[in-house]
């Protein structure tokens, strides 16, 4: 049987929509629904009546027939205000309403919501649903899925994707960020110049590459999400006054303003049919974080639905699965994130899928099933890993991705990013600033030795991040010889011998080590506690900071001689720096810095700054602290100075930590040498 309505003719066998844009095959859920309405012109079917017949099981609620309704009505871009083709009934269900052109006579049915008489269409088998599982992992994207095999022990075998047949999406030299899908297969993102605030938000098409813009504007966009009937799309917008959440019209490009929402907002998301939106709202008081809050555009009201802890950090970028069951979203402190998997709508239980905070860029279910790909460094470096409950990453490949989203037909596109990142060193004496231990990637992490005469740092020239030691009296660089499966970070020279305190991030948790440079000896250091991070190393005691990132995130000393740490009562402390006679440090939610004098650690002293930027940004030597704000350097002079802005070239940027000081006045800052970030996009063959 052949259907046709209004502009379009569906061939329900190969499942084949033909219509303006082309032809586009179904997949079985909306290929259901769709001949369900058909079959049925004019006639009102209840809620009850779709989920009886539509779907294979019975653990459906009306929110995935919602969600089916609106991506169905997305792929015939039929607007749910004003209907073509589905209209919606208050309470009664829905109605087809196009006219309606068969081969063969519509079976006739009563659908009044109880569908007494009406014979179910059954599902395939599970050894048969099972199967189609299995060719769907294996022929996604077109054969690039690589499968290892499992091990002796029955252990579950590794999945890996080749992402080969990527191209980039468009030609553009500035930047592209945030590329996602909308129901035809077309992508919408935002391309921004890298020299200004202003950017673009793009409509293309990646077959024909025709490009649409839908809104040029002097301040940075970010994050759009397409509404399932395709009608508008929702964007972040930043301006003078903070952040904001607008809608652009395709059809007219009218825009209008829908809320404001919080400082650091990543995403926005369409529920109920396009008539809600979820997004990151501001916290609701200071001993809390930013959460997730759900618009309804209809009266404008909003209602809160998270409220971490300021120790989680801020709930953003919430994503709904196909099904309308499922909620992801991530926790972002710091750089670093969790992703949590909640039950919707209800959310009355979450997971969270990593073992411990990561650095995360984005994420997006599977088109089956409830895994999530995730852009990440969950693997020692940033690319696109499978993520599912209680399984540990899996990397896919897209190196460089900092977001990701499917397509219901398995196409893929991300944001790939290159950066170069230098170092770049003044010595006290001079005003001329020389890049070291350059490469093509990212150095990072700068640390002076005691008389100056090396730097330590961090790179990922060799992969995954790792530690090298400059040499300034002949430039060298070498590697030190750290395990590869580890990030290796935070590198601090000891000064009590020729050692430097490193944290690498293990499988489960963080760990302090100690190399010794003489000797080429590592060892962990086992008196502390696992979690352990970023250790520093004086003449007397040792500082680190435990429950990084967590509710119990604070400051911790080991004296010479004793056997067990001792908690100091500086409160949740998430950055800080120490040389021999200073200890400066920043709390929880706050700008202001902190500094005490060594070894009795009072008066405190407070230095007032005025952004809260880069936490990590400020570094201590001798009686000397540095440290950035309002995109400034500036200098105090403990314990009594007042701050004064330092004439400098170069402020740090990019990967934090990004700024040292040594105890003669040299100062080394990284900074963005260059970056690159475009769209990549993979399609089925």
């Amino acid at each position: 049987m052949h259907y046709r309505f209004l502009e379009w003719r569906y061939a329900p066998g190969p499942r084949l929509l033909s219509g303006p844009g082309g032809e586009l095959r179904l997949k079985p859920l909306l290929d259901r629904l769709l001949r369900e309405l058909l079959d049925h012109p004019d006639q009102v079917l209840g809620r009850d009546y779709l989920i009886e017949h539509v779907w294979t099981r019975r653990q459906v609620n009306d929110e995935v027939l919602s969600r089916a309704i609106a991506e169905l009505r997305g792929v015939l871009v039929d607007d749910a205000r004003e209907p073509r083709f589905i209209e919606t009934l208050s309470k009664g269900g829905y109605r087809w309403i196009a006219p309606v052109a068969a081969q063969a006579q519509a079976k006739q049915a009563t659908a009044n919501g109880e569908a007494a008489h009406a014979k179910v269409r059954r599902g395939p088998s599970r050894r048969m649903l099972a199967f189609i599982a299995v060719l769907a992992l294996v022929t996604l994207g077109g054969a690039w899925v690589v499968m290892r095999g499992a091990d002796t022990r029955g252990e579950r075998a590794a999945l890996a994707v080749d992402l080969l047949d990527a191209r980039p999406l468009a030609a553009d030299p500035r930047l592209e960020f945030d590329a996602r899908f909308d129901v035809l297969g077309r992508v919408v993102y935002v391309r921004a110049d890298e020299t200004s605030s202003s950017s673009e938000l793009i409509l293309v098409d990646p077959v024909s590459r025709a490009e649409r813009v839908l809104w040029q504007d002097s301040r940075p966009l970010r994050n759009p999400a397409v509404a399932p009937g395709g009608g508008e799309v929702a964007v972040v917008r930043w301006s003078d006054s903070g952040c904001e959440i607008w809608s652009v019209a395709l059809v007219d490009l009218q825009r209008r303003r829908l809320t404001d929402c919080a400082q650091g907002a990543e995403g926005v998301e369409w529920i109920d049919d396009g008539n809600a939106l979820l997004f990151t709202m501001a916290a609701a008081d200071p001993a809390h974080a930013p959460g997730l809050a759900r618009l309804q555009l209809r009266d404008g009201s909003v209602r809160a639905l998270t409220t971490p802890e300021r120790s989680e950090g801020a709930h953003v970028d919430p994503r709904i699965s196909a099904d309308a069951s499922r909620l992801a979203y991530a926790s972002k402190h710091g750089g670093e994130g969790q992703i949590w998997l909640a039950d919707w709508p209800l959310l009355r239980e979450r997971h969270a899928l990593l073992k411990r905070p990561e650095p995360i860029y984005g994420h997006a279910f599977e088109t089956q099933g409830s895994g999530l790909w995730v852009a990440g460094d969950l693997t020692r470096y940033r690319a696109i890993n499978r993520l599912r409950v209680g399984e540990a990453p899996t990397i896919i490949g897209g190196r460089g991705a900092l977001s990701i989203d499917i397509a219901t037909n398995g196409a893929s596109v991300w944001s790939e990013a290159r950066y170069d990142g230098d170092i770049q060193l003044r010595e006290a004496s001079a005003s001329s600033w020389s890049a070291i231990a350059r490469s093509n990637r990212y150095e990072s992490q700068p640390e002076f030795s005691a008389d100056a005469e090396r730097v330590a740092l961090v790179s990922n020239r060799s992969g995954s991040e790792m530690v090298f030691v400059f040499n300034r009296p002949d430039g060298s660089v070498r590697p030190l010889p750290l395990d590869p499966r580890f990030r290796w970070v935070r590198p601090t020279w000891s000064a009590r011998d020729p050692s430097l305190i490193l944290t690498a991030y293990e499988d489960v948790q963080t760990r302090l080590y100690r190399y010794r440079l003489d000797t080429g000896e590592l060892e962990p250091m086992t008196a502390l506690e696992t979690g352990a991070f970023h250790g520093t190393e004086l003449d007397d005691r040792l500082f680190y900071l435990s429950g990084h990132r967590t509710s119990e995130s604070a400051l911790m000393q080991l004296r010479t001689g004793q056997t067990s740490a001792e908690k100091l009562e500086l409160g949740k402390v998430t950055a800080y720096r120490a040389s021999q006679g200073w200890l400066v440090w920043r709390n929880e939610g706050s700008p202001l810095l902190k500094a005490a004098p060594l070894p009795g650690l009072g008066p405190v002293r407070v230095i007032e700054r005025v952004d809260d930027g880069d936490e990590e940004a400020m570094a201590v030597a001798g009686n000397d602290l540095y440290f950035v704000d309002q995109g400034s350097l500036w200098k105090v002079d403990l314990p009594a100075g007042q701050p004064v802005r330092v004439d400098s070239e170069y402020v740090a940027e990019g990967s934090s930590p990004g700024l040292a000081v040594s105890t003669r006045g040299d100062l080394a800052v990284v900074t963005l040498a260059d970056r690159s970030i475009d769209l990549m996009i993979v399609t089925p063959r």
